[in-house]
């Protein structure tokens, strides 16, 4: 029966996992204000599949993020770029599968790194629309301003290690240091998508009021890879992994991995 109640334990919003014992390794990096929750559900997939799937939880997330350093974003990529050092000591091949800030991580990681395949989902190269100067106005704001409350999106989970109703972002507050990091990293994927050579599923759908489309264009155009797909979605939002085309995400990035 499903859990209609709305799952407010942080502590389980930023368990870590690591699920199958496949060859094939998978990196989930989540997304700004949530935590290793967010890609269990697929995880879970991912391991009966045949792949193993390692969910990490970026530093200071599910814990109301206030306080932060103007350099807190070096935090999240040092993050990304340990675990996936770690995963490639000890499997033959590692998929990088990133969502939204995930989905920048992933690429600043593959600037510097190859890994076999890179996954995309929902990449905010521009925030909410293409011509907004949405990263210049959090650059004068963190001047005078220290937080700025979310608004919270009710999301529905299926998955063994919860079933129910999720709060995406977790956090009351995002602490305007944060989104000053998250421009950073905007800027330096921008700058540098040429030197991923990666090949790359980018997934991204025309609805999404996050990330606004024309991430994924750019994204298809700019980037270095030879080898790069991208999956158009219809009918779906940001978080397209709990929206009406979970099953066509889930697919996509089933068959990216499994080719050769």
């Amino acid at each position: 029966m499903a859990n209609n109640s709305i799952l407010d334990d942080l502590s389980i919003y930023s368990r870590e996992f690591m699920l199958g014992h496949g060859k094939v390794a998978c990196l989930l990096v989540h997304g700004f204000g949530c935590g290793p929750i967010q890609m269990r559900e697929l995880a879970e997939n991912l391991s009966k599949w045949g792949f193993t799937a390692r969910g990490i939880l970026l530093p200071g997330h599910c814990r109301n993020m206030g306080g932060y350093s103007l350099n807190v974003h070096h935090d999240w990529m040092a993050k990304v770029e340990s675990e996936y050092h770690q995963l490639k000591s000890a499997y033959q091949e590692v998929v990088v599968i990133g969502f939204s800030l995930g989905a920048l991580l992933t690429l600043h990681l593959s600037m510097h790194y190859a890994p076999e395949k890179i996954i995309l989902m929902g990449t905010p190269l521009y925030l909410i629309r293409r011509y907004l100067p949405i990263p210049s106005v959090i650059r004068v704001c963190k001047r005078f301003f220290k937080q700025v409350k979310t608004r919270k999106r009710r999301c529905y989970m299926e998955s063994e290690g919860y079933t129910g109703y999720l709060h995406q972002p977790a956090d009351t507050h995002f602490s305007i240091p944060a989104l000053y990091g998250l421009t950073e990293i905007i800027t330096a994927v921008d700058l540098g998508l040429k030197a991923v050579r990666s090949p790359a599923l980018v997934i991204h759908s025309k609805k999404d009021l996050i990330a606004a489309p024309a991430s994924a264009r750019r994204v298809m155009k700019h980037l270095g890879s030879g080898d790069k797909r991208l999956v158009w979605l219809e009918r779906s939002h940001h978080l397209m992994m709990y929206d009406k085309e979970k099953d066509m995400v889930f697919r996509a990035i089933r068959e990216f991995i499994a080719y050769t």
